[in-house]
């Protein structure tokens, strides 16, 4: 007797997945897991052999760290807060150009625990040479204002533009000089137009983080209901008319860096709150998301006004 074919939509959607899946595992170049914190759990046999451009050589090595850190230019965290698949993409790395699928993965209750990357092709400039012509000159569009942006968040400022003599400015120097050897807060106190925002970026470029980002901020400037998605930044379609793709905040734009406050003492004391957070913890929750992104930022403030008075 041949098997027949199910009657009831349940039925044939689990025989639909199924029979897809396998043949994606059959046909595609490669495949990986990711938890809905965005870790590689598994890669299947074949896409091992990406490892080595990726710069792995033991698939423990890849496996447990972040996608986004191992597998770079990677969507798959869009699909996880999103939800929506992407069926057919181009991705560019390390390792090549591929024609690349990611779909969400959800529970009985229907919430997102993971996705799946499906490598379709490995090689597909035989097959859809005009698409990735056009993919590869907006790669390098993109690249090239991802440049000229890093250049503009770079300090422009250093200690040498720092003039000065006399006692009090030579101690200014010596103990900004001591703050930028340390990873610590700093709060610049001084009258308007006294270099706040030199001395900042000149800490900044005698630290460490000298190679990442300088990101400032004038607080003062900012509406005090757009000051969360300001700092934080803001989820995709976290309300009507927000951008589809999220906003980065300013402490994800710092991160690795430096965040520079300026008029810190015009902050109101809730969005105070909301900054303590982010400075104990380096931990911050972008605008209509419930998930908790870990940010690496040292931040330095300043304000002309006398704190120990308001």
């Amino acid at each position: 007797m041949k098997p027949s074919l199910p009657s009831d939509a349940e039925s044939i959607l689990k025989l639909a997945a199924r029979s897809m899946f396998d043949l994606f595992a059959s046909a595609s170049q490669g495949m990986l897991l990711v938890d809905r914190g965005g870790r590689v759990v598994w890669i299947n046999e074949a896409y091992k052999r990406f490892l080595p451009a990726l710069g792995f050589e033991r698939e423990q090595d890849f496996v447990g760290r972040p996608v986004a850190e191992v597998v770079p230019n990677t969507l798959m965290h869009r699909v996880i807060e999103s939800g929506k698949p992407i069926l057919v993409d181009l991705l560019t790395n390390r390792a090549g150009t591929f024609v690349v699928s990611r779909i969400p993965l959800r529970d009985d209750a229907g919430e997102v625990i993971g996705a799946l990357g499906i490598v379709l092709f490995d090689q597909p400039e035989t097959t859809v040479a005009p698409l990735v012509a056009k993919f590869a000159r907006l790669q390098q569009d993109l690249d090239e204002a991802r440049r000229e942006l890093a250049a503009q968040r770079r300090p422009k400022y250093t200690f040498a533009h720092f003039i000065g003599s006399c006692p009090a400015t030579l101690e200014v120097k010596r103990q900004a000089r001591r703050a930028a050897a340390s990873d610590s807060t700093v709060l610049l106190l001084g009258e308007t137009g006294t270099g706040k925002e030199l001395l900042a970026q000149a800490i900044h470029a005698a630290s460490a983080r000298a190679r990442k980002p300088f990101v400032g901020v004038n607080v003062a400037a900012v509406p005090e209901t757009l000051l969360e998605a300001e700092f934080f930044g803001v989820a995709p379609g976290a309300y009507t008319g927000a951008q589809r793709g999220g906003r980065d905040g300013k402490f994800k734009l710092a991160d690795g860096g430096t965040l520079f406050l300026d008029e810190i003492g015009d902050m109101p004391l809730a969005a105070q709150a909301k900054l303590l957070r982010a400075l104990q913890e380096q931990e911050i929750e972008p605008l209509g998301s419930n998930r908790v992104l870990r940010v690496d930022v040292r931040v330095i403030a300043a304000t002309s006004r006398d704190l120990a008075r308001l």
